[in-house]
Order: C-alpha cells, then structure tokens, then sequence
C-alpha cells in the first residue's frame, strides 16, 4: 500500500490514533522514564529474530521494551506518525518522514530478502515475457522488485503482471501451478525449495541486485536525546546480536522455535542459513549513505516520487551509531 498521499496518510493516523487511545495510552506511561520504550513492527519473523533476542538482552541491562505486533505496513506508518510507538521498523518509514513526521532511522535492521522464483522451465528474465508473475500490487514492494528488476536485467522484456494479495497465497499459487513466477523471500524459496526440489529455480537473487533496506529502526529525535543510553544500548546490542549470529546461527534457530512455532522446526535451520547466508543483517550497523539512497531511489521508481526526501540526511541520524562504531575502533 502506497502511502505517499497528504490526506490519506492523516486519515489513517487519525483512525489509529483513536484505536490506540481506546486501548490505552497514559502520558505517564513508563516510557518517559528514558528507559522504557514502546517498539511497533508488523509482528515476529526470521528477520526479527535478531531483535528478539536484542530485547532478552536489553532486559538483563535494566531496559523495558515493549514489543508491539502492528500488521501490515499501513498500521505500522500510522503508529509511527502518530507517536504512539517509539522505535519503528520499516524502511517504509519514508513515506511519513516525507509528509513531515519528524523521525530519522538510527540503526539498520534487515536488507532485502526476496528472490525471483519461477517454475523451473523459465531460466532467465527474457523468458518470463508474457508468463504469469505475481505480485501484491504495482505499489507495493514485492510489486516494484519484479517491475524494477525486469526493467533494469533485460529492458523489452513484458511478463503479465498478476495481482495476488498475500505471500502465502502466490506461493500456493506456484505450488499449483497456476502462477509461473513471483518474488518470494528468504523463508517462501526454501520452503518451495524442500516441498518440490528441482520443480523451481531462482531467477535472480534479487537480495544482491536491490540490496536496500527492507528494515531499519527509525525515532524522532527528541526520543533519541531523552533516551539516549536506551537508543544508544539499542545500537551496541543489536551490533552484538549480529556478531554472534553469524558465528552461531543456532541462535536464531532457538529464538525462531520459541516466536515461531508455525513454522516446521525441521525446517528452520534451512530457512535460518538461507538468511545468514545472504548477510541480512548488518554488523557495521548499515545505513551507509549509498544503501540509503538506493532505497531512496527504489520508492521513487514507482511514480509516485517523494516530494521532501531527497537524500540519506533527510531520513537518516547516524550520531549514536557513528559514537557506537568509534568506540569499538
């Protein structure tokens, strides 16, 4: 869902805020404490595992942070323009900052984890011309992977773009048959993969063509000052978290066991590798100024163009991170 529109993004906040003041928001709530914060993102997935994990730590340290499971990317903008979460997650944050919510990403989360999938008989780009390719929307990112990589890999090429609401469902959908390609992630490829080996093949690895930012920890700025040892043992544990995954990615895999029981635990070291595998997440911390500005670029591709955000400093606080990474030499 496209948010890039003044009224629209206002009604919703104004819906959310509503939803949320019925559940209950004190402004003596213990956030204001400086060592307490609210974090809202869509829910637990692998590539939140690392932040689970992040937050049992965060806990030993004395700091309370509550986990708030918002949904979809509409819900997860309007909490984060409404204020009533404090650390959002999605790169999609942009579109708030560019109706002029005052929140700066200071840490990276996860890059893009999808791939191009397709029945095994189409190899290449070219030969997705006039196949059925699934999509969530035109706007939508899965939808804006598969249009920018098509034209960017073999320009002239037309597949026939089908509109599939649901990750589960256009990877049904490749399971029957009925759809002959569609960005899946990380975790949908190798679930295809071990369903049906040799019957899919991965067009393109589309987590090395369009390494931009899938997740990344935005704020505002008055929260970054007032809660700065918070925001800055955000920045130092997520940074450790990430170490020790890469060296034990059993961690992920008990933490995934744990948050993610519907998913086959047999399977979850396979989906775990896959992630470690393509360096998701980022040891130095990420938002180095060309990652910002390719996912920049990303959202701008899809016609409707930020007015505001035009480069990394417009969305970007690097100060805790840069002070985190110096201090570590």
């Amino acid at each position: 869902m496209n948010l890039r529109r003044g009224t629209l993004l206002t009604c919703l906040i104004t819906t959310l805020a509503l939803a949320l003041t019925a559940c209950g928001s004190d402004d003596t709530d213990s956030a204001q404490a400086g060592t307490s914060a609210k974090f809202g993102f869509s829910g637990w997935s692998v590539g939140y595992l690392p932040t689970a994990i992040a937050i049992d730590r965060l806990k030993e340290q004395g700091f309370t942070v509550e986990a708030v499971e918002l949904g979809g990317n509409a819900n997860q903008l309007q909490a984060a323009a409404q204020g009533q979460v404090d650390i959002s997650a999605i790169a999609q944050v942009m579109d708030a900052i560019d109706e002029g919510v005052p929140l700066r990403f200071f840490l990276g989360g996860n890059s893009n984890e999808f791939v191009m999938a397709a029945q095994a008989r189409y190899g290449s780009c070219a030969s997705l011309a006039g196949r059925n390719v699934g999509i969530q929307s035109e706007s939508s990112f899965v939808g804006q992977l598969a249009i920018q990589w098509v034209k960017k890999d073999c320009p002239g090429t037309e597949p026939s773009y089908t509109v599939v609401e649901g990750s589960e469902n256009r990877l049904a959908a490749m399971l029957q048959g009925q759809m002959d390609a569609s960005p899946i992630d990380l975790q949908d490829w190798t679930l295809l993969s071990r369903e049906r080996p040799g019957d899919f093949t991965m067009v393109a690895d589309l987590t090395q063509s369009f390494p931009i930012m899938r997740a990344a920890f935005a704020a505002r700025p008055e929260f970054l000052t007032s809660h700065k040892d918070l925001a800055t043992a955000w920045v130092t544990t997520h940074l450790d978290v990430y170490r020790d995954i890469y060296q034990n990615p059993n961690l992920l895999v008990e933490k995934g066991r744990e948050l993610l029981p519907e998913i086959d635990a047999d399977a979850l070291p396979a989906i775990v590798d896959a992630f470690v595998t393509a360096k998701v997440w980022p040891v130095d911390g990420g938002l180095q100024p060309e990652s910002v500005q390719a996912t920049i670029d990303f959202f701008n591709a899809d016609g409707k163009p930020y007015q505001k955000v035009t480069a990394p400093g417009d969305v970007t606080d690097r100060s805790i991170l840069d002070a985190v990474l110096a201090e570590r030499g």
